[in-house]
């Protein structure tokens, strides 16, 4: 899944603005036999790119959310620390508090004639032992205690502080992964009444245009225009349109030759678990099988299943695993890749399958939002490298 940054994702391009465009590109009726497609090109172009910016806007977002729900699990993992540090330092306080009070009691009572006993200690008679253990039994207890006491108050106030400022950032972080939801469904909506002015035959143009665009945009080494392409084809056609521009484009560039390699026991029961979610659907955040699942959601938890924990988000797994060469990479390693959304990161990841529909090269993904755990092939722009768990 796509890595997001914080400092604004998707509103150099407001939704009205996109939805007005897409309107206006659409206005124009396309009567069946009117208009050939080299008429309807520009129209079609002009929808390819809104399309490829409204799913990329999406998965942009999608990817913060994932970043904060993990950083919700940390809070929420600080504040049950703290709260438990709270219970424990309130309990010490109150067991100091009671030896102060005795420490007082027994000060103030010793302590009645004073005058006479600091007199008497002033005497020259051998009375040094008497005022020693005076004022360390009673006087150095006391003032042990007491400073006890002061140090363990303060140490409870900075937990306390602690435990605010978490509970504080917990309601920030809440707060922001509502807004992300409310404006993806915002977006999807948009993408839908956009998706409802085409036309079953513009459909059809439209994910040959992305064929075409994706292998001219491959054989240029444009790799914006690759995933451009593939972005807007998987907007129309879901992840089956996205696939066929994905094949285009290995027909057209060279492919890493990958062996045909057996894989270890885990990476194959890793690959079996996630199969087992095929037709399950993506999901902002998802993580639970049967319900949906992100891209690290999915390879996270079928790796869990076959006994390897990873970490939660593609941006951490990455740096997390041991990295292999792609040309001997083994069922159920990670392919990563780079720098998708201009981020210049790893933000995106699928899972090696080794065999199927495309030979060596299938893989299996929750790809993005609007699309099913799926195989698929094996897609290298962008493709920074392979890691093992």
């Amino acid at each position: 899944m796509f890595r997001v940054r914080r400092r604004g994702t998707t509103r150099t391009t407001p939704l009205v603005v996109l939805a007005a465009t897409l309107v206006a590109a659409l206005a124009t009726p396309l009567v069946a036999g009117a208009q050939s497609i080299q008429q309807t090109q520009g129209q079609i172009a002009t929808l390819s790119v809104e399309l490829s910016q409204q799913e990329k806007a999406s998965e942009i977002a999608a990817n913060q959310y994932d970043a904060d729900k993990a950083n919700l699990a940390t809070i929420e993992n600080n504040i049950g620390r703290l709260q438990t540090q709270e219970a424990a330092k309130r309990t010490s306080i109150a067991s100091t508090s009671q030896k102060l009070v005795v420490a007082v009691v027994r000060a103030y009572v010793l302590g009645a004639a004073d005058a006479q006993i600091l007199s008497l200690f002033n005497q020259k008679v051998t009375s040094s032992d008497a005022r020693n253990v005076y004022e360390q039994q009673v006087v150095g207890d006391l003032n042990k205690l007491r400073n006890t006491y002061v140090a363990q108050k303060k140490s409870l106030e900075h937990t306390v502080a602690q435990l605010a400022a978490q509970r504080l950032q917990k309601q920030h972080q809440t707060a922001a992964m509502q807004y992300l939801l409310a404006e993806n469904i915002q977006r999807s909506n948009q993408t839908r009444a956009t998706l409802e002015k085409v036309t079953s035959r513009l459909k059809g143009e439209i994910i040959n245009y992305e064929i075409a665009a994706g292998v001219a945009a491959a054989k240029a080494h444009n790799q914006a225009g690759e995933t451009q392409a593939i972005n807007a084809a998987s907007a129309v056609g879901g992840q089956s349109a996205a696939n066929q521009v994905i094949s285009a484009i290995q027909s057209a560039i060279t492919v890493p030759a990958i062996a045909e390699i057996a894989g270890s026991k885990q990476g194959l029961a890793a690959v079996a678990y996630a199969k087992s979610q095929i037709g399950v659907p993506y999901v902002w955040g998802g993580e639970t099988p049967g319900v949906g699942f992100d891209c690290s959601g999915l390879t996270q938890w079928a790796w869990a299943k076959a006994g390897i924990a990873i970490p939660r988000t593609t941006e951490t797994q990455w740096p997390a695993m041991h990295h292999v060469p792609l040309t001997q990479l083994q069922p159920g390693d990670l392919l990563f890749y780079y720098n998708l959304d201009g981020d210049h990161a790893v933000d995106h990841e699928v899972m090696y399958v080794g065999s199927g529909p495309w030979g060596v090269n299938t893989t299996i993904a929750a790809a993005h939002t609007g699309t099913n755990v799926s195989l698929a092939p094996l897609f290298t722009s962008g493709l920074i490298g392979a890691a093992r768990p």
